[in-house]
């Protein structure tokens, strides 16, 4: 690996961990990986302790921010508890701080589309984004959770507003989408990694214009594992992810190194 550069860790799902010059950002970091009766069933839903204790292992011990792209909880689930062992600021939209908030995050910073955040080194610039469809509609689609108590179900963790995030750092440029999204960047306004979700058919149809409007030097899949399979038990794709497909329209692109990272391996972005 290249000594400089972004190191990237995935975390399963959409999740990463992005350090640079002893910092550290993450985003949507989720370890508990809920199983797919207990989601399709609506059972209640908590985090699995052991396994947000074996996940943070491959964490930095302070994190700058956790960045969350939508409220859905295999992606804001862990969150309070990764804030509070992380001293991590949360940053996502003014839903799902409302949402993290009533289970149990002390506090959040609420973006809209348009914000810039600075911190440390990270330049943090908040973009507009849609959710993927499943069947036809977007899973748990509601803007807002209904109630006052706090999340219990599957069905309770809506998606609220999706957001993108473009990361800038050490003149490198990462762009992170919310599980599928139309890229709302301007034409050619290249970046030097996209991690671009992969898991359904909107955002794979979507995906050789994302590719040529953002022009990256290199192209990570996200969201395209079983993230209804304990991370211990390794990699699979999920029963949905089509990734023979995405490797022929990126290859067709011709834009980007296509990459597949396996869980808490770095990899590093090297420098141009």
């Amino acid at each position: 690996m290249p000594r400089t550069g972004v190191r990237v860790t995935y975390l399963g799902t959409n999740g990463y961990q992005f350090e640079f010059d002893g910092r550290a950002l993450l985003v949507d970091p989720y370890f508990s990986r809920v199983d797919l009766l207990s989601v399709a069933l609506g059972s209640r839903i908590r985090p699995d302790m052991s396994r947000i204790a074996e996940g943070m292992r491959y964490l930095a011990p302070k994190a700058d921010a956790i960045l969350v792209t939508h409220g859905h909880f295999d992606h804001l689930l862990d969150v309070p508890i990764v804030m509070s062992r992380t001293h991590a600021r949360l940053i996502a939209s003014a839903s799902v701080v409302e949402l993290a908030k009533r289970a149990g995050a002390s506090s959040g910073d609420a973006v809209t589309p348009g914000d810039v955040r600075w911190l440390g080194p990270w330049k943090i610039r908040v973009l507009s984004a849609t959710h993927d469809r499943l069947f036809g509609k977007v899973p748990f689609g509601q803007s807002e959770m209904r109630g006052s108590g706090p999340p219990l179900h599957p069905a309770d963790w809506v998606c609220g507003e999706p957001l993108a995030f473009l990361i800038e750092v050490g003149d490198q440029r990462i762009y992170i989408d919310s599980g599928g999204t139309p890229v709302q960047l301007p034409p050619h306004e290249r970046v030097d990694l996209a991690i671009l979700g992969m898991a359904l058919p909107d955002s794979r149809a979507r995906l050789p214009d994302a590719v040529e409007r953002l022009q990256p030097r290199y192209v990570l899949p996200s969201h395209q594992d079983n993230f209804f399979r304990p991370l211990d038990a390794g990699f699979q794709f999920g029963s949905l992810t089509d990734f023979s497909r995405v490797r022929r329209d990126c290859e067709q692109a011709n834009h980007g190194r296509l990459i597949l990272l396996d869980y808490f391996r770095p990899w590093t972005l090297p420098k141009k």
